[in-house]
């Protein structure tokens, strides 16, 4: 059956029910005040999970988005980049050209060179699920391994020294479902969480990726992870 979550709001031809995840140790105060999704994530079938990084900023939740490198091949006029997409539910978001990316810091607030996409390919074969981007090797990214991660720049132009776009500042609250509701009608609501000092269980969520660089940018969301015997905080 589609669904969304109680948070979405739009039209449908079949909608009902709720998702809900369980990370939340004891009783969670979310910020006083929520927000509404960009409408560049308003998606058919887009699933922003709880816990995941978010920025909130004037009453607007904005989700942090990585992609996961898998390779970078320098050529004489163009460097190719692939990488996994990040997975929103049913929804995969890709760079797409003109955008300008970057290599994800220790911190949020750590600079790096961006690189503005020239184009996006999906690709096909034992490669499927992937996709690879262009950028030119005359204003590439910063020197990038197997396993980084990538981000959206801030800067609306190539060089060094550049900020990411949209620094998480807590997390997501609650599922965000768009299921099968119309894009063109659709709207959504979130809460975020920057306080919690019980704890998130950070590995069963979608920061589970950039927990280093959430316990820098929001410490006062105590990140616990769950062993065999008991919680403990992630020193």
């Amino acid at each position: 059956m589609a669904f969304s979550s109680f948070n979405a709001y739009g039209t449908s031809k079949n909608e009902a029910g709720q998702t809900s995840k369980p990370i939340w140790l004891g009783m969670v105060a979310p910020h006083t005040v929520g927000g509404v999704l960009p409408s560049a994530f308003i998606k058919k079938g887009a699933l922003y999970e709880a816990g995941t990084p978010v920025n909130l900023n004037e009453g607007v939740i904005t989700p942090l988005v990585v992609f996961k490198v898998v390779s970078l091949t320098s050529g004489e006029t163009n460097d190719t980049v692939v990488i996994y997409p990040y997975k929103a539910g049913d929804v995969d978001i890709v760079p797409a050209a003109d955008d300008l990316v970057q290599k994800l810091g220790a911190t949020f607030a750590a600079t790096a060179k961006a690189a503005k996409v020239i184009a996006v390919t999906a690709l096909t074969g034992d490669d499927a699920g992937k996709y690879s981007f262009t950028v030119a090797h005359s204003a590439t990214i910063d020197s990038v391994s197997e396993g980084d991660l990538l981000v959206f720049s801030a800067s609306a132009t190539a060089g060094s020294s550049k900020s990411m776009k949209a620094q998480p500042n807590g997390y997501l609250y609650n599922d965000i479902y768009l299921g099968d509701l119309e894009v063109a009608s659709a709207s959504a609501t979130g809460a975020v969480v920057d306080f919690h000092g019980a704890g998130i269980l950070v590995d069963f969520t979608p920061a589970s990726a950039v927990k280093d660089q959430m316990k820098a940018a929001v410490p006062t969301v105590i990140q616990k992870r769950f062993p065999d015997s008991a919680f403990v905080t992630i020193s």
